[in-house]
């Protein structure tokens, strides 16, 4: 990596101590924004490749589960973010791996993907995408997962924990950045579009228990897919049941 694109020059920090020294500077921060509660913690394995997927009703999300699992998080995120200032080399610098958002994974994100789980590390991924906050409806139920994260689990036999993220004050507040800036930096027709986002108050976030590597791994490919994705999807809608966001 350029020395250049460094978030701290002069310092040879690897991507793991961009973030997590990040993390010791934002946290604070963020917990001052919003009040952060948490179940389940301890269900993360504290090592083994292992992925974490959650609801993704905010662009906050990852800021707040990056500020409350004590490991490093190697997230999946949009491409189109590296156009929004700062970010690319934000992304550059903590080892997010960006994927194309119509489903064309490039060979080198493959790659990163799997090297990330064969060291041990945690990958994260919201499965739904920027579906749920392109649909704008943040009181409707989850969209449609994408299967990636049951790809590469299957592949890299690797555990998958799911999170909720729960609301539980909140703020629906206009999109601090105009639709004319948003197009002109690059971003995709349907991210222009969206009028508002989530801004949290205060959250729980709930993680359960892993859905094992042994419940898939002798299945074939595809129907390994079809279950991974069907059994995260009713663990995630059981504990949004649970705490009043399904009825």
């Amino acid at each position: 990596m350029a020395e250049s694109n460094r978030i701290i020059p002069f310092i040879n920090w690897n991507e793991k101590d961009i973030f997590q020294g990040l993390k010791v500077l934002l946290s604070p921060i963020l917990n001052i924004i919003v009040d952060i509660k948490h179940e389940g913690l301890e269900k993360i394995p504290s090592s083994g490749g292992r992925i974490i997927i959650g609801n993704h009703r905010s662009d906050m999300d990852p800021f707040i589960i990056a500020s409350i699992v004590p490991y490093y998080i190697s997230w999946i995120a949009a491409e189109y973010t590296k156009k929004i200032p700062v970010f690319e080399t934000l992304m550059q610098n903590t080892g997010v791996i960006p994927m194309d958002i119509h489903g064309n994974v490039s060979i080198s994100s493959i790659k990163k993907i799997m090297t990330v789980l064969k060291k041990g590390e945690i990958l994260g991924i919201f499965p739904e995408g920027h579906d749920y906050m392109v649909q704008n409806d943040f009181a409707a139920p989850m969209v449609q997962f994408h299967s990636g994260f049951a790809i590469f689990a299957y592949k890299a036999k690797a555990p998958i924990i799911p999170f909720v993220i729960v609301p539980i004050e909140e703020e629906i507040t206009a999109i601090p950045l105009p639709p004319a800036i948003r197009q002109a930096m690059g971003l995709p027709e349907e991210v222009v579009k969206i009028p508002l986002r989530v801004q949290y108050k205060k959250v729980k976030v709930i993680f359960a228990d892993p859905i094992s590597e042994k419940e898939f791994s002798g299945l074939e490919e595809d129907k390994a897919v079809e279950y991974i994705m069907n059994r995260s999807r009713e663990i995630m809608e059981n504990i949004q049941r649970k705490e009043g966001m399904l009825v």
